[in-house]
């Protein structure tokens, strides 16, 4: 008798289950039904397609909006670069560019410091042709003095 209550008590059991699946299976598909219903208000706001054209152009785009309407506008998508690669390109994609900014950086720096050189070279040339000029300027005034004192 036992027996025949836990089969009977299994046998309910996976039907709950089967009703209760099948009442998830259908509210999910309403709430698909919706959601696909809301898309293509969405596309016909957005656009002139009717609702058998905006129906197929999301079946074309497999069900992305975004891609409906840009073909709408004439926009067309980029093509990600990163995508064709494998893991192992990119980190060396990164790496070589990490390496590049340091190089870049590098020779900028080195650039500042020959172009500082040279203006302090520059303005020591400036200066030392002053200090020329200012000596040159002394002894000429010097050799006037000696020569006026000889004269007198």
């Amino acid at each position: 008798m036992s027996e025949e209550k836990n089969e009977s008590e299994s046998i309910e059991q996976h039907k709950d289950k089967q009703d209760q699946q099948e009442q998830r299976s259908s509210i999910l598909k309403e709430k698909m039904e919706m959601r696909h219903k809301q898309q293509i208000h969405f596309i016909m706001t957005q656009t002139n397609y009717d609702e058998n054209e905006a129906s197929e152009k999301l079946k074309l785009y497999n069900n992305d909006v975004m891609k409906v309407v840009g073909d709408y506008l004439g926009i067309s998508p980029k093509e990600d670069e990163n995508a064709k690669k494998t893991k192992n390109q990119k980190i060396y994609s990164v790496i070589r560019d990490i390496m590049d900014k340091g190089s870049r950086n590098y020779q900028i720096q080195q650039d500042r410091k020959t172009k500082i050189e040279k203006i302090k070279e520059y303005i020591e040339h400036k200066n030392d042709k002053n200090k020329n000029i200012n000596e040159i300027e002394t002894s000429e005034s010097i050799n006037k003095k000696i020569c006026k004192e000889k004269i007198d």
